[in-house]
């Protein structure tokens, strides 16, 4: 499919803080080192494949546009440097609903750049692609993950016990999503 069949078009997403713009196979550049220093099999559940930088960007590259996803970049307006990256995934229209994952540069954790972006995409998608749900996965351990999503009110719909494999030890991981009536009004 190519870029003009796609039904999804990405605006600039823009916040207080920060704004997303779509993702270019240049920015793995930034991110996929991000990735590698946040330990990236915390991140997933299913088994990680470490790549060389240039195989992960020529990749992108290579990769066809697609309707079931969209990657933004999580930008600080103050200075235009980018802080994190932010996507959305099995998309499904017909019960309007998409899974949501996100990753913040280490040096830039915990300074309100994920809130900010998760807030900037579930606006998007709940208003422009009308979904009535996103949701997210994460390891029980990931203590930081599990409060952004319950400070944004989402809530924990399943316990995937012993799913994770993670430092040699297995752990749960959770499935949280917030729907469109409880996300109104968020800001």
């Amino acid at each position: 499919m190519s870029n003009d069949e796609n039904p999804v078009t990405f605006p600039i997403l823009i916040g207080k803080k920060v704004f997303l713009r779509p993702m270019e196979p240049e920015d793995n550049r930034l991110t996929y080192p991000w990735f590698l220093a946040s330990d990236p099999q915390s991140q997933s559940c299913h088994q990680v494949k470490v790549a060389g930088l240039e195989e992960v960007v020529e990749a992108s590259r290579k990769r066809e546009a697609c309707d079931k996803e969209g990657s933004f970049m999580i930008v600080r307006r103050e200075d235009r440097v980018p802080v994190g990256k932010i996507r959305y995934f099995n998309l499904n229209l017909l019960n309007r609903t998409a899974e949501i994952g996100y990753l913040v540069n280490p040096a830039e954790q915990r300074k309100g750049y994920a809130r900010e972006g998760l807030i900037l995409l579930a606006r998007f998608l709940f208003e422009k692609l009308d979904l009535n749900k996103i949701y997210a996965q994460t390891g029980a351990f990931n203590n930081a993950s599990v409060a952004l999503l319950r400070s944004l009110s989402f809530h924990q719909d399943a316990t995937l016990r012993e799913h994770h494999l993670y430092n040699g030890k297995v752990h749960d991981d959770f499935i949280f999503s917030l729907l469109r009536r409880e996300f109104e009004g968020s800001d």
